[in-house]
């Protein structure tokens, strides 16, 4: 069973999750209930740092999708410093047309 750890770290507009492991289709469900909650909860801005992220498929693309659909009133999500492997898949399922990737 793949896992998937989620650090919350607050900043002055929003906040920054700090992703570690694997999100598939045992993990996706933790990953989406932490963002309803972020969209829920109000902040500008949700990051999310993507250096240890180590797969994603794409029960992960999903959530990300339907988070960025739920954003409103110039909210933003941002995907920071993906895997090379990870950003091809961004990039490939055209994720990366609708969300910021930095770097």
């Amino acid at each position: 069973m793949a896992d998937l750890e989620l650090e919350l770290r607050a900043t002055d507009n929003g906040t920054t999750v700090v992703v570690r492991g694997e999100i598939d289709m045992a993990t996706a469900p933790q990953l989406r209930d932490l963002l309803n909650r972020l969209v829920h909860d109000g902040g500008d801005s949700i990051v999310l740092e993507c250096e240890h992220l180590d797969f994603l498929d794409s029960s992960g693309i999903g959530v990300l999708v339907a988070t960025t659909k739920r954003l409103v009133d110039g909210r933003t999500i941002t995907i920071e410093a993906p895997q090379p492997h990870v950003r091809k898949v961004l990039e490939l399922t055209g994720v990366a047309d609708h969300i910021t990737i930095r770097p």
